[in-house]
Formats: structure tokens, C-alpha cells, sequence
């Protein structure tokens, strides 16, 4: 049986601990393996570290969310407005930074729950694209996001530790 009740707790900096123990967790299991593992450490400390999380949980152009099932933490995601995004940066564009489940509750369409409120969300603040980067390597994210009606508009450097990788930007139009 599918997960209906999934509802989302916008973040304040009293979450920092809970939110970095969780995205440490949900990007090691999606991308560990594939990753060298001095790379990976230096990444984790670097962007899931204290100082790091603490000022995106304070910048008002960003906002990060927990995805909750009863009392359970299950997933989160962040969103970025204005020039808090990593990239494209237009007033009418909305970046999905991130989105994890965790291992456990994958393939319980949870995933397509997040993204679903991410695109409302999108929608209610009048944008006129969501856009996203995810991993060239990411086969079933990309598949994810096409199948949801994503379009590949790009590419963009991303920084794993001294390994630059390149993520496809993925734009979809609302």
C-alpha cells in the first residue's frame, strides 16, 4: 500500500541537526558508491556542514522542507528563488535544489508526492519554470523528471570534491 498521508514541515534553523544527519544520509546512499570517497568526505563537509546549512537556513530566498509520514521524517527537499539559485537565477524561475527519500522509503511514490508540492508550490508563486539539476549519471532521476515532463535545456559544472562532474539542467514549464 502507497504512503498517502505525506505532509511537508517547512524548516528553521532549530532543524539543522535533523536536516544534516539526513542529507549526509540520503546523498551517501543515492551517490556513494559512484563516488571517490575522499571526494565524497570533502563534499559532505563542505556543503551538509554545520556552517554551510546553517546559512541556506537562513537565507530567506531559500526555504528547505521535511517530507513526513505519521511522525517520521521520510525525505526532504529544498527550493531556491531570486539569486539564492545555483544557476539560472531569472525572477520568473524556481530551482529545486534537492530532493531525497530515504533508501527505505523509496518506490512508495513518495518522490512524485515531493515533487508534485514543489510544483504547486512553483505554480502559487506565479513562476513561470522549475528548473533542476540532476547528475548525467542519474539515469532514473532523469528518467524521473522526463516522465514528469521535464525537458533538458543544458548542462552545468558540479563540484564533488576536486571531481567535476556535469549535471543536465533540466527545466519544466508551467
Amino acid at each position: 500500500m502507497l504512503p498517502e498521508n505525506v505532509i511537508f514541515e517547512k524548516l528553521s534553523p532549530k532543524d539543522l541537526q535533523e536536516l544534516q544527519e539526513l542529507s549526509r544520509k540520503t546523498f551517501v546512499d543515492a551517490f556513494g558508491a559512484e563516488n571517490n570517497p575522499q571526494d565524497l568526505e570533502a563534499y559532505l563537509n563542505s556543503v551538509f556542514g554545520e556552517d554551510n546549512l546553517s546559512r541556506e537556513l537562513l537565507n530567506p530566498l531559500s526555504e528547505f522542507y521535511f517530507a513526513k509520514l505519521e511522525d517520521s521524517t521520510v525525505g526532504y527537499f529544498k527550493i531556491n528563488l531570486g539569486d539564492a539559485q545555483t544557476d539560472l537565477q531569472e525572477e520568473d524561475g524556481m530551482e529545486l535544489e534537492r530532493i531525497y527519500v530515504k533508501q527505505e522509503f523509496q518506490n512508495q511514490k513518495i518522490g512524485q508526492q515531493i515533487l508534485d508540492a514543489v510544483i504547486e508550490m512553483a505554480i502559487q508563486r506565479r513562476m513561470r519554470y522549475l528548473w533542476l539539476g540532476v547528475w548525467e549519471k542519474n539515469i532514473r532521476g532523469i528518467n524521473f523528471y522526463l516522465k514528469n515532463n521535464f525537458q533538458i535545456s543544458g548542462t552545468h559544472p558540479y563540484m564533488v570534491g576536486s571531481d567535476q562532474q556535469t549535471d543536465k539542467i533540466m527545466k519544466l514549464f508551467l
